[in-house]
């Protein structure tokens, strides 16, 4: 009788878990960014948080939690109720590189956040304030190397994609500049734009530099940006081997039920597959992806695997 008792308990709970996990979401979301507003990580999470919020008919809630290199937002996400209501917009920095330049992360973002689905995939430009006596890869090259220490590189923060891909230049190139590291590419942006530093590797900076405020010497990808179709990749321009590409995707804290991952990894996918998104992902210079949780996994192991080695040749910290 006791038995019996406990299955009809057993039972009862898995069918109320059931039904309130299909009356998600019954409120509002929020979608965390480990960034100040201005940069692509930003600028896409507001693209993906306004049909996510018709599609779900909840509010999408966007919350900017800048700092530690995008690691604070993450904590943040890593350590939200696995209920389905905290989303968290990642890259490669602050899911899997920070992993290995930090050496006592409060959270293993690995461990602690939930693939759902990779979302888009882009390369940087090399970008340098008008007021740089270069024209090109190699005169900046050359600049770089008259006035050691003296060329300023800002990036999205120590540690940070955009920190390692300086320092992938140097190391390519024998050169020595002096890194500028911000709380996110719009602060970082802003300091370029106002000559406050010299260059940037970036992925927002295609408006300013089609209306003259920047000057684009090259492209990081291994084929040339449709948006710059007249701007070398780095190889082209003389850094043979260079290449890098950012991603960006969506998680949620581990633990979440996979009936929810599952619903918004399809919500997702209708979004980043409709006309009108790719083609704003694509005036960003980036492209639109989709797939499956376990695709976006496994795409997240070999991406850390790359970045293991470049770390290790490079020997970067968070400073």
């Amino acid at each position: 009788m006791m038995h019996t008792i406990t299955r009809v308990f057993i039972v009862a709970c898995a069918c109320a878990a059931t039904l309130a996990q299909a009356a998600w979401p019954d409120k509002p979301l929020q979608l965390i960014v480990p960034y100040p507003p201005g940069g692509l990580t930003d600028a896409l999470a507001r693209a993906i948080a306004k049909p996510l919020s018709e599609r779900l008919k909840q509010p999408v809630v966007v919350q900017n939690v800048p700092g530690g290199g995008g690691n604070i937002g993450a904590a943040k996400a890593a350590k939200s109720a696995p209920d389905g209501y905290t989303i968290y917009i990642g890259n490669n920095a602050t899911v899997g590189l920070n992993t290995l330049i930090y050496k006592s992360l409060p959270f293993d973002p690995l461990v602690d956040l939930a693939p759902v689905m990779l979302v888009v995939e882009s390369q940087s430009v090399v970008v340098v304030h008008p007021g740089v006596a270069a024209q090109n890869v190699a005169e900046l090259i050359a600049l770089a190397k008259a006035r050691p220490d003296q060329v300023n590189y800002g990036s999205t923060g120590s540690g940070g994609v955009s920190h390692l891909a300086g320092e992938m230049f140097k190391g390519a190139t024998g050169t020595r500049m002096t890194h500028v590291p911000y709380k996110g590419t719009g602060p970082a942006l802003t300091d370029l734009l106002g000559g406050q530093i010299q260059m940037m590797f970036n992925d927002t900076a295609v408006p300013h530099v089609k209306n003259g405020k920047l000057r684009a010497l090259a492209v990081t990808g291994a084929k040339r940006w449709p948006l710059l179709p007249d701007v070398p990749t780095l190889a082209e321009a003389g850094v043979p081997g260079f290449e890098k590409y950012n991603w960006f995707g969506i998680f949620v804290p581990a633990g979440t039920p996979e009936l929810i991952i599952t619903s918004l990894n399809r919500e997702l996918l209708v979004i980043m597959r409709d006309p009108a998104t790719q083609k704003w992902v694509e005036s960003q210079g980036a492209e639109a992806t989709a797939g499956t949780p376990e695709e976006f996994a496994a795409f997240i192991r070999r991406d850390l695997a790359k970045w293991a080695r470049v770390v290790k040749d490079t020997g970067i910290s968070p400073e």
